[in-house]
């Protein structure tokens, strides 16, 4: 277990005194990292309340029975539809909320319509991973990295976001070539298409007319935090927006604190960054991180393409064995040691958060949402078989990589 691993290792770490100083004991030292990133945390935690209530409204799975029934649920149409209701939840609310709302619904269409399961689920996860990379608060990782490096939302979106479109559209095709035999057997019953209606699937009218405004409201802040900055001299932050919201919710459903914490915070998410951020504090505090930079620049002979490329391809195919937060967490670190040694490390930062979003989707276990999405389908009697799905995931994935680079040394050189 991955969570035990990271805690446990953390601890260790401080308990074998890695982060003693003459000033500051090996604990006060490995928990500074954790301070340090509390605004990544409350984020995180804000998120899922807040996403968590709205969607006892039953709104998401309202607007997704519209869709299919204005496009008739021809197969190509609903497998586009999916995709791009993934992509674009995934950029607002982050890509684990988004793959618990949008499965569950694509699952029961599959069973309605009598529709191979894995088409869906593919472009499903593959756009769920790619989203992750377009906005700061699509994915805990990307918004690790712009707090990081101080890169704002807007930026994230005109940098990384346009390229994910891109590659949203080259993984809409892939997965349309690649099951074009099963999407086109299909014979879509338009009777049991009529029986779907938008209406029904609204679980509750007070959480929807009265949660939907705070959740845009939410959304506007975050985008917009920068502009209020710079005009009314406002400093927001990510996990005051989202916790205030989340709590002001709360207040307003009457929502119990002690049930909404057991059920709607993944603390499993939480204490993984929670360990994750010590043993990568201790890779920086023994400076294992500055030497694995000047491997990287002397492997790259000082060319920033070459480093551009390097990272970009390097990344997906890494983060497809390896957990892409603590490879992406690592490398924040990295990067950020390339650029004290002088080297311009702008284009590093996409070519790193579109590598780690495309390996995400490499493997059924590379991301928590590729986790969570399979282990819905597992229950409802939908297996996919781990090579299986990696020798249709692998070929995208050096696609998409090889897409991003392409459009990274086109743009920045």
């Amino acid at each position: 277990n991955k969570v035990i691993v990271a805690v446990l290792g953390g601890c260790l770490l401080i308990l074998v005194q890695v982060f003693q100083t003459a000033t500051h004991s090996s604990q006060e030292n490995a928990f500074g990292f954790i301070a340090h990133n509390l605004d990544i945390l409350g984020f995180v935690v804000g998120m899922m309340i807040l996403v968590g209530i709205i969607r006892e409204s039953g709104l998401f799975e309202a607007i997704a029975i519209w869709l299919v029934k204005k496009l008739k649920a021809n197969p190509f149409a609903l497998l586009a539809i999916l995709g791009y209701l993934t992509l674009g939840m995934t950029a607002l609310f982050s890509n684990i909320p988004t793959i618990l709302i949008i499965v569950p619904v694509a699952l029961v269409l599959i069973k309605q319509l009598k529709l191979p399961y894995l088409p869906f689920i593919f472009i499903i996860v593959m756009m769920a991973n790619l989203g992750g990379a377009m906005t700061p608060i699509s994915d805990p990782t990307t918004y690790y990295q712009a707090k990081t490096v101080g890169l704002g939302f807007t930026e994230v979106l005109g940098n990384s976001g346009v390229i994910v479109l891109l590659l949203s559209v080259v993984s809409l095709a892939y997965t349309s070539f690649v099951f074009r035999k099963e999407l086109k057997a299909v014979k879509i019953n338009e009777s049991a298409v009529s029986l779907f209606r938008p209406v029904s699937a609204i679980q509750n009218k007070t959480v929807l007319l009265k949660g939907t405004p705070i959740l845009v409201i939410t959304i506007l802040l975050m985008v917009s935090k920068e502009f209020i900055f710079r005009t009314f001299g406002i400093s927001l932050d990510n996990a005051t927006i989202t916790l205030s919201a989340a709590f002001f919710a709360m207040l307003m459903f009457h929502r119990e604190p002690k049930k909404v914490f057991a059920e709607l915070i993944d603390w499993e998410i939480i204490f993984f960054f929670m360990g994750l951020f010590v043993v990568v504090g201790a890779l920086e505090f023994t400076q294992v991180i500055d030497v694995l930079a000047q491997l990287l620049i002397k492997l790259s002979g000082g060319s920033v393409q070459v480093l551009t490329a390097l990272i970009a391809i390097g990344s997906a195919f890494l983060s497809t064995f390896i957990d892409n937060v603590p490879y992406n967490i690592t490398m924040v670190g990295a990067v950020q040691a390339m650029e004290k040694s002088g080297i311009w490390v702008y284009p590093l930062w996409w070519a790193l958060n579109l590598g780690t979003s495309i390996g995400g989707a490499g493997s059924p276990i590379a991301a928590a949402c590729n986790v969570i999405a399979f282990g819905q389908a597992e229950r409802e009697g939908h297996h996919t078989p781990f090579v299986r799905y990696l020798k249709l995931a692998l070929p995208l994935v050096l696609i998409n990589s090889l897409v991003a680079c392409g459009v990274l040394l086109l743009r920045y050189f």
